[in-house]
């Protein structure tokens, strides 16, 4: 797979800004939710491993994918 400038500019900022505001104490995960496409940001207790805060958080991604998927089904019903 080739990467685009432009997509390696903006994987080198990513990274950038996740070591910024990663502190001794916390550490941030970027990822894609597989579903939807979007882009889900978790900040993690390094110590711990548990879970400080995810924006947005997952639970709504899946219930967004859900009702995606519930209105494909309405629409293919009315056609």
């Amino acid at each position: 797979m080739r990467v685009t400038i432009g997509e390696e500019q903006l994987v080198r900022a990513i990274e950038r800004a996740i070591r910024e505001m990663s502190g001794p104490d916390t550490g941030l995960e970027v990822k894609i939710h597989e579903a939807t496409g979007a882009v889900v940001m978790r900040v993690i207790n390094r110590e711990t491993g548990d879970l400080i805060r995810e924006v947005p958080p997952e639970r709504t991604l899946d219930i967004v994918y859900k009702m995606m998927e519930i209105a494909g089904l309405l629409f293919d019903e009315k056609v």
